[in-house]
């Protein structure tokens, strides 16, 4: 695939869940609004916190991308093309392993190939289960990291306990996001803008919560999903619709389409 876009076009960066996809489908009318942007000569990114692995057959085939960014822009495809990622510091893995199997918390694992899962069941058809910290390292000693997701709320002491390791953590209200250390959703952006050799007021970024503050705030045009988060309703150029009544379409009408 050219990394060439042509003049006066956007590269469309957009969140999955609770932005394109509402937990159940993509709204036709996103399908639909996405179909047009990508015939007119704009390209569509999924920009997600997912890792790769669980960036599953329906959303691609709905959305179509032109690229995934996965696990909070440590890892960047073009089509099929790997062009960038990024894992993990050992003792950061061993680390935030431990501190979830000392609290018995369901800690999730992840790599572009596979989840692993520790105290917790299959999750989203990735069945690689451990019970001990240490099973890790045993059973996937070839797996390079790029997040790991305590899936519990954790308590402000917890937080306080991990910021003091890891300057940025996704602490959401049931579930916990630690990425590669110095990477997000906007770093991507950065990047994929430089691959196309544009610059980054050409690109829309959408999302609904946490882990999209810094891309919203990056994109030339930040849009927040109607159900967003109040925080990045507040960092974005507009709110648009909520993401079942295809919010992201209606923004793509608004700031993209036949413009």
């Amino acid at each position: 695939m050219q990394n060439r876009i042509e003049n006066g076009k956007y590269i469309i960066f957009l969140d999955i869940d609770g932005t394109v996809f509402d937990g159940k489908k993509v709204p036709e009318k996103n399908i639909l609004a996405l179909r047009r942007a990508r015939a007119e000569g704009h390209k569509v990114f999924l920009n997600t916190g997912r890792a790769h692995c669980i960036v599953t057959k329906e959303i691609r085939d709905a959305v179509e991308p032109d690229g995934i960014i996965s696990a909070m822009g440590t890892a960047i495809f073009v089509g099929d093309e790997l062009i960038y990622s990024a894992v993990m510091n050992e003792d950061d893995v061993e680390y935030l392993v431990k501190f979830g199997d000392e609290r018995d918390m369901f800690v999730i694992i992840e790599s572009i190939e596979r989840l692993v899962s520790l105290k917790g069941p299959a999750f989203l058809g990735q069945d690689n289960l451990i019970d001990k910290a240490e099973e890790l390292r045993c059973n996937y000693p070839d797996m390079n990291v790029s997040k790991i997701s305590l899936m519990r709320h954790l308590t402000d002491e917890e937080v306080d306990i991990l910021k003091k390791r890891f300057p940025v953590v996704y602490a959401h209200e049931n579930y916990a996001e630690i990425s590669t250390f110095g990477h997000n959703k906007a770093t991507a952006i950065a990047r994929v803008c430089d691959y196309y050799g544009v610059d980054v007021s050409h690109s829309i970024a959408m999302g609904d919560s946490g882990n999209d503050d810094e891309m919203v705030k990056f994109a030339g045009i930040g849009v927040a999903m109607g159900n967003a988060t109040e925080n990045i309703k507040a960092v974005a150029d507009f709110v648009t619709l909520n993401c079942e009544d295809g919010g992201v379409a209606y923004a793509l009408e608004k700031f993209v389409l036949g413009k």
